[in-house]
């Protein structure tokens, strides 16, 4: 026998549009950005290889370079894949998510400003003799590389990395925090 009423009910929470689906949006567009930095730099490095052969410069050119380069792309677009995947899930509302959201995104932002200001130091020079005539493997490589590739490079570069920033931020702004906060049980 029940003496009085007591019912359960999850409070609804509303999703700001413009914060959360927008941050989720950002977040895809900021992972296919980097699916397309990486598709580029394949096709770039292929041709500048295919270019380094056809000149015919010394053996020992391309395996470690190549080895690291196919590495930092495999981990790029598993970051990716992640920031994608991230895109969605966040539009469910756990809290965790948002962590691994601000966790991954702050390590990749980080990774690519190291990145950006590692390829401002300029190389050493008159240390080791030169052999290959990089003048030829440019006019080769510049011959083989298509004509989207630069053009992908030159907006996936400017898209990638303010996109993620923005939709951190958004992420971080108080109607986000709201919408991911849990849910509260209501009793009569």
């Amino acid at each position: 026998m029940t003496t009085g009423s007591c019912t359960t009910e999850v409070t609804r929470r509303r999703m700001p549009t413009l914060v959360v689906v927008g941050s989720s949006l950002l977040l895809a567009l900021s992972g296919l950005a980097r699916l397309g930095q990486v598709a580029a730099e394949a096709v770039s490095q292929d041709a500048y290889m295919a270019a380094h052969e056809r000149v015919g410069a010394p053996s020992s050119f391309a395996a470690l370079p190549m080895m690291f380069l196919m590495g930092v792309g495999l981990v790029v677009s598993l970051v990716a894949l992640v920031i994608l995947l991230l895109a969605l899930v966040n539009l469910v509302g756990r809290n965790w998510t948002r962590i691994v959201t601000w966790s991954i995104g702050g390590v990749t932002l980080a990774v690519a400003g190291c990145w950006r200001a590692l390829a401002l130091i300029p190389a050493p020079s008159g240390e080791v003799p030169e052999v290959t005539d990089w003048d030829s493997v440019e006019a080769v490589a510049g011959q083989l590389i298509p004509a989207w590739v630069d053009p992908v490079a030159a907006v996936t570069g400017f898209v990638a990395s303010p996109s993620l920033l923005v939709a951190l931020v958004l992420l971080a702004l108080p109607p986000a925090n709201a919408f991911y906060r849990r849910r509260h049980v209501v009793t009569d």
